[in-house]
């Protein structure tokens, strides 16, 4: 019984630490997104690739939403740089380009920006936190 607890006790440690096992969604990619917004009613205008260099990320895709772009940047967390940088975006609530920080959204390999200007940004949210 006391094993059992404690190989509880582990896993349930290691799940914590690990930011949520239920985040894996690193086969995806940022156009992904797109479809995931519509399915949930979302209209979406436009979608057009990014480069990721700006943010250091692997891919990047412009959604427009009411609007509104929407980045939607990936970061490959099979690479140690890569799952160093979006803990750090995750833990920093913002990244940074040309010294001006944006406020940011983080959910598993991806990093969102342009929300808060978004008027559906609570809806997007609520797809954010599914999309895997």
């Amino acid at each position: 019984m006391k094993r059992t607890a404690a190989v509880l006790f582990v896993c349930l440690a290691v799940w914590l630490a690990g930011g949520c096992a239920f985040e894996d969604n690193n086969y995806l990619r940022p156009e992904d997104f797109a479809p995931r917004l519509e399915e949930a009613g979302i209209k979406v205008a436009s979608v057009r690739p990014l480069p990721g260099a700006p943010f250091k990320a692997t891919s990047g895709a412009a959604i427009m939403v009411e609007g509104s772009e929407i980045g939607v940047y990936k970061y490959d967390r099979t690479s140690k740089v890569q799952s160093d940088r979006i803990a750090q975006r995750r833990r920093a609530g913002r990244a940074y380009i040309n010294g001006i920080p944006y406020p940011v959204e983080v959910y598993g390999s991806f990093m969102f920006l342009g929300l808060e200007k978004n008027p559906r940004k609570r809806d997007i949210l609520k797809v954010i936190r599914r999309f895997r």
